[in-house]
């Protein structure tokens, strides 16, 4: 006989008794004229189960958000509590894609403080926790400025809510210092030059993601753009390609949709004859494979899958594009996938193309972003061509 399950808690706000889940809530309360905090039990009538206890999970949350006297009469609520309240909320006014960005900010938040309640929470305490987003987790500047901002939203609502007097996260400062010390710095080899793309498309020709590669970094692609490419968006006939359609990661799996990252992202390409060739190769080989597999083949629209038509998973191919760089050390080691779009803007920097032109064929929202990575690139190019010409000047002496 399976010995029964000690009573206790099971999740954050969840406790187990007697072989059911309840809701766990902490109130301040007068009894006999005196202010006390008392626990407040919430059957759930649930099973103490995992899968109730995700479900008493939600549960909880809902109930903390529909009733806002609960959220603000509980006083010693955790900053993790609360930090997960005003997320959901948040989650009303913000896309999927976007919201999962607030996720990974929020964990850094929880995961710090643990269960240090919000009235505890002072200038002090921030600082030090940002302070620790550099030295532990070596973050850059910007992302614990995005972190802060959070916080700061965080206590916002809490002032409004009356738990604390006002908001500590306001004066709280990020070190500099520590930014400059321990953030991991973006190296200059995070997109390639002309030459090293060419050693790239080399060098994965026989890669089941060639195609994918090319495509991405010919037209400097994003990651969303490439895998929401659809036949629909072929012109076989007049030879051109839209981008209209993406494909992102989101909180509940995979989001499809008809738009772009901004309006200027939503964008036309003439396709070459080469490329066209390249488009019908593809097709036939998802018509064959269509064929060979008959009812076990997933049918879609996308150009870009799996040989079985199962649609790849967005850091499926961020994964497979870091991998195969680890395999090839002659390639720049820090690239990501992200870096093939930053490539296409280098290769026609190189070229000496027009900022405003590279802008529009990329896609940026405005010319700045553009002008950063011509600068980038331009810098990339003549310290390379100050060391080309230093090494036949100065050289080193043949050992004796």
């Amino acid at each position: 006989m399976a010995r029964p399950k000690k009573q206790g808690k099971r999740a954050k706000g969840i406790q187990s008794k007697k072989g059911f889940l309840y809701i766990v809530t902490t109130q301040s309360v007068l009894e006999n004229g005196n202010l006390i905090n008392k626990k407040i039990w919430t059957a759930t009538g649930l099973a103490d189960t995992p899968e109730n206890i995700k479900t008493a999970s939600s549960i909880r949350t809902e109930l903390l958000n529909k009733n806002t006297h609960a959220a603000i009469s509980d006083k010693n609520i955790t900053i993790s509590e609360y930090t997960d309240i005003i997320l959901d909320e948040k989650r009303r006014s913000i896309a999927d894609s976007t919201y999962s960005a607030y996720i990974t900010r929020s964990n850094n938040i929880t995961k710090y403080f643990g269960n240090i309640k919000v009235k505890d929470l002072n200038k002090k305490l921030i600082e030090t926790f940002l302070d620790s987003l550099f030295i532990i987790s070596n973050l850059q500047y910007r992302t614990v400025k995005d972190i802060k901002a959070f916080l700061s939203e965080i206590l916002d609502h809490a002032v409004a809510d009356g738990m604390i007097p006002f908001n500590p996260a306001k004066d709280a400062i990020i070190s500099k210092s520590l930014s400059a010390e321990y953030a991991k710095e973006k190296s200059d080899d995070d997109f390639f030059s002309y030459k090293e793309a060419q050693k790239f498309l080399e060098l994965s020709k026989d890669h089941k993601l060639h195609k994918l590669f090319y495509v991405a970094l010919f037209f400097g692609l994003r990651r969303q753009e490439v895998l929401g490419l659809r036949w629909c968006a072929i012109d076989f006939q007049n030879k051109t390609m839209i981008i209209n359609h993406t494909v992102t990661k989101g909180t509940k799996g995979v989001n499809r949709l008809n738009t772009t990252k901004t309006q200027s992202s939503r964008r036309q390409y003439p396709l070459t004859d080469a490329q066209i060739e390249m488009f019908k190769e593809i097709k036939e080989e998802e018509e064959n494979n269509r064929k060979l597999l008959g009812k076990a083949y997933f049918d879609s629209e996308y150009i870009f899958k799996h040989e079985d038509g199962t649609l790849y998973y967005p850091d499926s191919i961020s994964n497979s594009f870091k991998d195969f760089i680890k395999r090839h050390a002659e390639l720049p080691q820090r690239i990501h996938f992200h870096g093939l779009r930053t490539s296409c803007v280098s290769i026609l920097v190189h070229e000496n193309m027009n900022p405003k032109a590279i802008q529009q064929w990329v896609g940026h929202k405005d010319i700045e972003t553009t002008l950063k990575i011509y600068a980038k690139v331009k810098e990339k190019e003549e310290k390379q061509a100050v060391s080309d010409t230093m090494k036949d000047i100065i050289t080193l002496k043949p050992e004796q």
